[in-house]
């Protein structure tokens, strides 16, 4: 306890440092969003796989994909690293630097506006941003703040509002400058402990062939035969690889880099740094199968304590074979004891399943390293969602409809207070918990990604791209995965179809409507 309270301090510390450091390099408003276009590729590298992987990966993904998909879950991994990180560098990183130069845009509602002549497809666009980020900065805030109640002991409230005060100074300080560096750092403590908790578990259980085996073989009897179809772990690996392509938060990182000359080291280092952080993570989550096991239905307050007593008394206990004896896997609980069910059958607490598991077999050394990890993960990517969602309106809705000069500084002292109120916002609907936010976090991905993908990756490679072709495609990603969300089709395969309809319909509609101007396609083409 007392090691992982001095790590959180030091790391603290060492955070908010790095936010007075980079208050001394934000005097622009392009120096506090995009770090003026200078950074080097490792930076560039850590910021972008910092913001793909957060404690919603590590905790949540790899204990409920784990669990459902067994082995399975490494195509999500190398979906990740090949197709989000390496081919995301080749395919958006080039076109993404060069046109966003060229238009002088920082953001992507902007780059919209310029590149099609749309002002309303910006504020479109920018409303999006804002609206369905919110939910999913509040869920991350909510996240950390459970993580340091369950680790630390400290009150949910207190423990939130004193993360909520850590991002605010760092972030409103030193802006994308501070983001970066801390990224850089967050992202080595992210590979390290990535690296020694694989490391650990895989040693408990007899070496990295026999977890292997012993996945294989619990994995179908824990699911009772009843495996995912594969067009469900398809769609996942396509929904968290791809789906990236149109995050605005991911986008950004391509703006900031210092020239297309550091996109192939940066797309090496991401690649690198993604392959050992998510398979890591993932292959963690399903060792679930090794440490667990699918208990009977649990339905009374005598026998969920029963279960409770198990779990307190798990440890690394081996059988006289020396194989594991899994534990039961942990249920949601209701205030009076009994189990939370659907139908017939007990929900497994998935959030819970890699922290208890982390708790019971790690060495208290490394559960600090761990803590800190996922703390480091949470915070870049929070910080990169609030620093885009403020920009939606300093930049996309008041910098270009307010009558400045170049030289003020009034945007510059906006994204500031947005931020902070971004941050204030989040941690009002993280504290008093209301409904809708968990609706809308389900929908968030699905609906960012699904209105800016096509119409963006179109805009890159695509010079007969029209504004009504843009509007029809962005609208049409949006609605379909709000309608599929409501019917209850699974969300990965929702937002999936959410991203490629958007691909068909775009060409219908711009075939059908006038070409752009000439002048609109030269300035963004044309050298």
């Amino acid at each position: 306890m007392l090691l992982i309270w001095l790590l959180t301090i030091l790391f603290i510390f060492i955070t908010i440092c790095v936010g007075v450091w980079g208050m001394k390099r934000s005097r622009t408003l392009g120096d506090f969003f995009i770090g003026g276009r200078t950074l080097g590729p490792w930076v560039s590298a850590f910021a972008y796989g910092t913001s793909y992987y957060s404690a919603v990966m590590f905790i949540g993904f790899a204990g409920q994909l784990g669990w459902g998909f067994g082995l399975n879950v490494l195509w999500i991994s190398f979906g990740n690293t090949f197709l989000g990180c390496l081919l995301a560098w080749f395919v958006l990183g080039y076109r993404t630097r060069r046109m966003t130069q060229r238009l002088g845009v920082m953001t992507m509602p902007e780059f919209f506006d310029r590149r099609l002549n749309a002002p309303m497809l910006k504020i479109f666009a920018a409303v999006i941003i804002f609206l369905f980020l919110l939910p999913y900065s509040a869920a991350a805030f909510t996240g950390l703040a459970y993580l340091f109640k369950v680790t630390l002991g400290i009150d949910f409230a207190y423990a939130l509002i004193g993360m909520c005060v850590v991002t605010a100074i760092y972030l409103i300080l030193g802006g994308y400058m501070a983001i970066s560096l801390n990224d850089f750092i967050q992202g080595t403590v992210m590979l390290v402990g990535s690296i020694l908790m694989f490391l650990i578990l895989t040693h408990k259980v007899g070496g990295f062939s026999e977890a292997i085996s012993t996945i294989q073989t619990n994995y179908p009897a824990h699911l009772g035969g009843k495996l995912p179809p594969w067009y469900v772990i398809a769609g996942a690996t396509f929904m968290t690889s791809f789906g990236v392509w149109g995050l605005p938060q991911m986008v950004q990182k391509f703006y900031a880099i210092k020239d297309e000359k550091q996109i192939l080291r940066a797309a090496i280092v991401t690649t690198a740094f993604s392959f050992v952080v998510v398979f890591a993570g993932y292959f963690n989550g399903s060792m679930m199968h090794i440490f667990y096991t699918n208990p009977t239905v649990v339905t009374t307050s005598e026998e969920a304590a029963a279960y409770e007593k198990a779990l307190q008394k798990a440890g690394t206990v081996k059988d006289e074979n020396g194989k594991i004896v899994p534990t039961p896997a942990p249920y949601v609980t209701n205030e009076d004891g009994s189990q939370k069910k659907k139908g017939d059958k007990p929900i497994i607490a998935y959030d819970e399943l890699v922290p208890r598991l982390l708790q019971t077999q790690l060495p208290p050394a490394l559960m600090a390293v761990i803590v800190v990890l996922v703390l480091s993960a949470t915070m870049s990517t929070l910080s990169s969602l609030i620093l885009v969602a403020s920009s939606a309106i300093a930049i996309d809705l008041y910098k270009e409809h307010a009558d400045l000069d170049e030289s003020s500084q009034k945007p510059l002292y906006l994204i500031r207070f947005l931020n902070g109120l971004f941050i204030l916002i989040s941690a009002m609907l993280a504290l008093f918990k209301f409904s809708f936010i968990v609706a809308m976090m389900s929908l968030s991905w699905g609906c960012v990604a699904g209105a800016f993908m096509a119409p963006y990756l179109y805009s890159l490679y695509w010079k007969r791209l029209n504004k009504y072709g843009a509007v029809v495609g962005m609208v049409t990603g949006l609605t379909l995965n709000i309608i599929l969300f409501m019917c209850g089709v699974n969300s990965t395969l929702a937002a999936s179809l959410s991203i490629l309809v958007p691909f068909i319909v775009i060409p219908v509609v711009t075939i059908c409507t006038p070409k752009p101007a000439e002048e609109l396609v030269s300035a963004a083409f044309e050298k």
